[in-house]
């Protein structure tokens, strides 16, 4: 008898928190939980699907650099040209500012890799740059010295999306 009890003890315990999640949740939605169960628990019949890159293009900031014209006929080497190119003046753009010089060109910038992706390329670019600014007010002659580490950025190109993620160091 005891070991029924404790039992049923162990098992409301261990099953308190995963039917209190589910209750507790709105109508119509998940918690984390069960979004996690339903996203990891295969399926006999399930096969894996490629998911499509959403149709859409990176904002480009404003600065003294225009953005490049998109490759006439895609292939991994004019993507990876594009996507260099692209990243470069994205960088010198962002970098830009009042009272600041820029030291950056497209050799500060490489491609580490382009591959085929969908009905695309993902590209791989990293960058350098370093800026001086002006310090010490309008009336000084100072300037401050910024080196920027390295950095990633990896871009999807297809006909239609241009989407750009800036890569954690080591990811």
């Amino acid at each position: 008898m005891r070991t029924s009890v404790l039992l049923c003890v162990v098992a409301v315990v261990l099953l308190a928190g995963c039917v209190g999640s589910v209750a507790d949740a709105p109508a119509g939605e998940t918690t984390a939980a069960s979004r996690t169960a339903v996203q990891t628990t295969p399926s006999a019949t399930a096969e894996p699907t490629a998911t499509p890159y959403p149709n859409r293009t990176a904002s480009f900031p404003a600065g003294p650099k225009s953005e490049p014209e998109r490759p006439g006929k895609l292939t991994a080497e004019t993507a990876a040209a594009f996507a260099k190119t692209y990243e470069y003046r994205y960088s010198y753009n962002d970098l830009s500012g009042p009272g600041r010089t820029v030291g950056m060109s497209e050799h500060s910038c490489h491609v580490e890799s382009a591959e085929a992706a969908g009905s695309g390329y993902v590209v791989v670019v990293q960058c350098s740059a370093y800026v001086n600014e002006a310090a010490g007010g309008s009336d000084s002659t100072a300037t401050q010295h910024y080196d920027y580490p390295p950095w990633t950025a990896r871009y999807y190109v297809d006909e239609n999306s241009l989407l750009r993620e800036e890569v954690e160091a080591g990811g």
